[in-house]
């Protein structure tokens, strides 16, 4: 007598529609990484940790909150250890109200979060990774009694911890998410290659491209007759590791050049959706 019960479970034939994809453009400043997100469908939200990003923004239909560093630190600092300013003892070390910043982000995005707000939008943004990672980092230096002076290796865990539990809850949230990030070079030093890598620390270079589902280099080309093209790179190379793509039946570099005259909402990445949404 065999009792053995079949186990049903999840089949991909049966998954039908779009998935929300999550996306992580990365670039230098001025490839057009910013203004992609207002190519994507349906309604939108932004948290906006660069200065410039409002600028492209501006003037289109889109939700935001602005998180800068302010009172930045002028405190000229020692990399001698247990030297954190080279001030007179009994002088304060300036700086603290902008490590302020994170805490007072962390704040309202667990709100957000347990209140449902997030539930009204299609599409969640976070520009950018390289200036979020700076305000955790203040915030860090801060904890450790250190604000304002250069990171240490102790600062270094926790800030990758933080930014990996953040990303994690942006990602679990079941909606498109697009997040926009800078690429470095580094140099192989025994074949002299040239790599480009996520600017972030450490070991989130290789984690952090793990929780999205797209990953795009964003690049910027003139003819010098003032015709501009962006073009984002969607397979991978030697030079670029990082990059992966989920939309099936792309080149490997794409024009997604906006045009202004118009609506962006459909164009760029935008239309790339399209045509997957329609098979093609």
């Amino acid at each position: 007598i065999n009792n053995h019960k079949e186990i049903k479970v999840p089949n991909a034939k049966a998954i039908t529609g779009i998935q929300p994809h999550k996306f992580l453009l990365l670039g230098a400043t001025g490839t057009g990484k910013t203004a992609q997100i207002l190519t994507l469908p349906g309604k939108k939200f932004v948290y906006l940790f660069d200065p410039n990003a409002i600028l492209t923004l501006r003037g289109h239909d889109i939700d935001y909150e602005e998180y800068y560093p302010r009172n930045i630190s002028l405190d000229v600092t020692s990399l001698a250890k247990d030297k954190s300013t080279g001030l007179p003892k009994g002088d304060k070390v300036t700086g603290q109200s902008r490590s302020l910043r994170y805490l007072e982000w962390e704040k309202d995005f667990s709100q957000k979060v347990e209140k449902g707000f997030f539930n009204q939008y299609d599409v969640i943004g976070l520009d950018s990774c390289t200036t979020f990672l700076d305000i955790i980092m203040d915030r860090m230096l801060a904890i450790n009694g250190r604000p304002g002076a250069w990171p240490g290796q102790d600062d270094y865990g926790p800030q990758m911890v933080t930014f990996i539990n953040v990303v994690r809850t942006f990602t679990a949230l079941g909606k498109m998410i697009f997040f926009t990030g800078h690429l470095e070079m580094d140099k192989d030093e025994l074949t002299q290659a040239i790599y480009r890598f996520p600017v972030m620390t450490g070991k989130l270079k290789q984690k952090i491209p793990l929780l999205f589902s797209d990953i795009f280099a964003t690049d910027v080309t003139n003819d010098t007759k003032g015709n501009v093209n962006y073009t984002i790179q969607t397979v991978s190379d030697r030079r670029t590791p990082t990059i992966r793509c989920s939309i099936k039946g792309l080149n490997p570099f794409e024009d997604v050049t906006i045009d202004w005259s118009k609506p962006p909402e459909g164009q760029g990445i935008g239309r790339l959706l399209m045509n997957e949404k329609k098979g093609g």
